[in-house]
């Protein structure tokens, strides 16, 4: 049962007046009536007395939607739109922030997809689906059209307010009750604090939460109304992310700044011509990998299969905002290890990092680690292609790539996890043939080759929290083995085979990390074509890959 709040003013005060009627009056009770008198007046007595506290406690103490008084004769009142954890932040909030009301207040809760302050925000709601949905946005106008779902539990005035924000009867909204029974077909709204990789986060109305923070999501705000409202504009529930809650990786496929490109950088005499389209997208990160597979030569010549790169593309990678080269590819020794001794050591002297190879087999098989922003995460990389000796692999005195062998990885998986890191493996596994004759597609390289996915998956149950082929030339497939996202393949980054379709594409993937945890890992298909500058998909293009991709599994 609940009472208003001029109805608890009401019983509290008239359950006083009554009380103190009796106690006066009980012995002229009593006289007439005698014990039975007596005991109705006591009776009358304790009844009353109940509801006086009763009605004194839910109006003066609890923390309900009834209110809460925050110093004497001035009220806080909640809302009915109000859910009652909301006002216990909201409650806590006050207190630690040490704001008191000058006048009665009524605090309330509205939704919208543009919050003008954020730090009134009390509730974020993203748009979810299925981890294998090929779909990647949504709008208000979509979730109007097809529905939505919200978590089981959730209370029917929240479920109100969100029918009344997208235009739609309440009796259309379904529910889910945990993030696994949430189909390919079906958009679910998800408390931001329940979010996880196991389910793909759409973009909403052009915008990416995680980017954003203040678009890409429904956001439930708070309001004052009343003579006392000025006294909490500066109230900051900090309820909503923000970037420096959140660590960013940006990984990518195959960069091979050779060939063709030489031809083209002799053209326009810009390296960063060739990132001019896609260097502000892969910049925006805490760490921006890039896998090199061509070392930097001075007076490097053309050559269809020994590859090296001109020193000014180092531009290129600078341009993209790259602090982290993976070294497990199979040129980079292909014009002399000496030349990757060269420009492993001016990745250092640029103060970036390197995994997966390095200026010996010791240095090449260190780990990459990172502490960022609360969040821990290792990168291992193995070159699996020219195991364990081949030409790419570094010596005791040679530059080149880490060797992949199941014992060192298991040790090495280990030892992250013991650390608490969040691990991620990428391997450099043979390429599929994907050159047929003519510019046609070719989906035999869609899926993995060879003992490929058996290997991936023996990486997977050896500990680690995410596989990633860095070889192909054209994306793979990817899914969800036991928890763990393998990403088969993420094709071309930077590089000129502009012969096929397939080898034009490639796949950069975002991951977003919160306190340790793996909340999402952004797909974002690219291309490029014979001008050679890389650029994100159109919505078509992107539909059409992962549309193949998503058939492959």
């Amino acid at each position: 049962m609940t009472f208003s709040a001029s109805t608890c003013h009401f019983l509290s005060s008239f359950s006083v007046k009554m009380l103190l009627y009796i106690v006066m009056n009980v012995r002229e009770v009593q006289q007439p009536k005698g014990r039975r008198g007596g005991a109705f007046a006591t009776i009358i007595l304790i009844v009353l007395l109940a509801g006086s506290a009763y009605a004194g406690y839910h109006f003066y103490f609890k923390k309900t939607r009834l209110g809460r008084f925050i110093i004497p004769q001035n009220l806080i009142l909640y809302d009915s739109t109000l859910t009652a954890q909301e006002q216990k932040t909201i409650q806590e909030k006050i207190e630690e922030q040490k704001l008191s009301a000058s006048n009665d207040t009524t605090i309330k809760a509205t939704i919208t997809s543009k919050p003008t302050e954020t730090k009134h925000i009390v509730a974020v709601y993203v748009p979810v689906t299925n981890f294998n949905a090929v779909r990647q946005k949504t709008t208000t106008d979509e979730l109007k059209t097809t529905g939505f779902l919200l978590p089981e539990g959730t209370e029917q005035y929240v479920k109100d307010s969100f029918a009344t924000f997208i235009g739609v009867p309440e009796t259309s909204i379904g529910s889910f009750s945990s993030l696994e029974t949430i189909t390919e077909d079906q958009i679910a709204l998800v408390p931001v604090t329940q979010l996880d990789a196991s389910v793909k986060l759409l973009t909403y109305d052009d915008g990416y939460y995680l980017d954003t923070f203040s678009s890409g999501a429904l956001f439930r705000v708070i309001t004052f109304d009343g003579a006392g409202d000025q006294d909490f504009a500066s109230l900051d529930l900090n309820q909503t992310f923000s970037k420096e809650d959140i660590f960013k990786i940006n990984m990518t496929g195959v960069t091979a700044l050779t060939r063709v490109m030489m031809k083209k950088l002799a053209d326009v005499q810009d390296p960063t011509y060739f990132s001019e389209k896609i260097a502000d997208f892969l910049a925006d990160a805490d760490i921006t990998h890039v896998s090199n597979e061509v070392s930097f030569k001075t007076g490097c010549t053309y050559s269809n299969t020994s590859f090296c790169a001109p020193p000014d593309f180092i531009e290129t990678l600078k341009a993209s905002g790259v602090d982290l080269v993976e070294l497990t590819g199979n040129h980079n020794n292909d014009v002399g290890s000496e030349y990757n001794t060269e420009t492993i050591n001016l990745y250092k002297e640029l103060g970036w990092n390197t995994v997966g190879g390095g200026l010996n087999s010791t240095e090449a098989a260190k780990p990459f680690n990172s502490d960022t922003k609360g969040s821990k995460v290792t990168i291992l990389a193995y070159n699996y292609a020219d195991s364990p000796s081949g030409g790419a692999i570094a010596g005791p005195n040679k530059a080149g790539a880490n060797s992949f062998n199941y014992t060192k990885i298991e040790q090495d998986i280990k030892t992250a996890k013991d650390a608490g890191n969040f691990v991620i493996v990428d391997i450099q596994y043979w390429e599929c043939y994907s050159y047929p004759d003519g510019f046609k597609e070719f989906p035999e390289c869609d899926i993995p080759i060879g003992k490929q996915e058996e290997d991936f998956k023996k990486v997977a149950s050896l500990g680690a929290d995410m596989v990633i082929g860095t070889q192909a030339h054209q994306p793979q497939t990817y899914e969800r083995v036991n928890g763990v996202p393998i990403y088969y393949g993420l094709g071309n980054l930077y590089f000129e085979q502009t012969s096929w379709p397939g080898t034009e594409r490639g796949i950069i993937l975002s991951h977003y990390f919160k306190d340790g945890k793996l909340l999402q890992t952004k797909l974002t298909p690219t291309v490029y074509d014979k001008a050679l500058q890389t650029h994100i998909m159109t919505d078509e293009e992107a539909d059409y890959l992962l549309t193949r991709l998503h058939d492959a599994r």
